[in-house]
């Protein structure tokens, strides 16, 4: 549980954060402001009080704060802010090499992102505190999994990209196909539902060329990024079919 670890980090138990909660349920200000302090997010919350993720960003909104709040304030995991749960696998470093490799990509998308945003800026902390001790834990990293990643914007980079390939390889082109065509105003829970299934299967055939497979990524890393630098949400991965399985 992601929750607990990031507890462990902060110097508190389980037992400690419920009651914490459960005494200031009617004084969610207080609440907020504590799991902002700690980088607790909504996720953690969901964890620690039983309650879905839904239940505590309801919660939040009827206090007052609105949903950029939430997002910029608490959920401030530097990958992926849904719990990825067995896709976890799929998030990795990047240790292919050629027209494959860290450099190759960002020689692609990096001239695209920097014409309006800032490329590396996108791999930074959000805020302070995450880079204080030189090391991304896996509660600021949101991925249970990793632990003790030293704090360079070219860890996060590569993470980015692996994750990036590591998705692509699980699709061949019907399914991409499937999930590039559903209709934009269908049934969201159908289309999470859709992503997560074809994520979750390997294919029985490598489904594309390094070519192939490089055009995919810098392509999806450029929108990606964009949606990055023009919306709330804050982890380089919630934009990815990754966060959008796991929302």
């Amino acid at each position: 549980m992601l929750a607990e670890k990031r507890l462990t980090e902060v110097g508190f138990t389980l037992d400690q954060a419920i009651n914490f909660i459960n005494t200031n349920i009617s004084q969610p200000q207080v609440i907020f402001e504590t799991a902002a302090q700690y980088g607790v997010n909504t996720r953690m919350l969901s964890e620690i009080s039983g309650h879905s993720k839904d239940i505590v960003h309801e919660y939040f909104l009827n206090t007052g704060y609105d949903s950029a709040t939430i997002n910029t304030t608490l959920n401030t995991n530097l990958l992926v802010n849904s719990d990825l749960s067995a896709l976890e696998i799929l998030v990795s470093f990047n240790s292919r090499e050629d027209i494959l490799s860290n450099a190759s990509l960002r020689e692609v998308v990096k001239p695209v992102i920097d014409a309006n945003y800032d490329y590396d800026g996108t791999f930074g902390p959000v805020n302070i505190s995450q880079s204080n001790d030189g090391i991304y834990s896996s509660g600021e990293l949101g991925v249970e999994k990793l632990d003790n990643v030293p704090t360079s914007s070219d860890n996060l980079e590569s993470l980015f990209y692996g994750s990036l390939i590591n998705i692509f390889l699980r699709l061949d082109q019907t399914e991409l196909d499937q999930i590039n065509t559903f209709p934009a105003n269908d049934d969201p829970d159908e289309f999470q539902v859709l992503i997560l299934d074809t994520l979750s299967a390997t294919p029985d055939f490598l489904p594309w060329s390094d070519e192939q497979l490089a055009d995919l990524v810098t392509d999806e890393a450029i929108d990606i990024m964009d949606k990055y630098w023009t919306s709330d949400l804050v982890g380089v991965l919630d934009h990815s079919l990754l966060g959008l399985a796991t929302v």
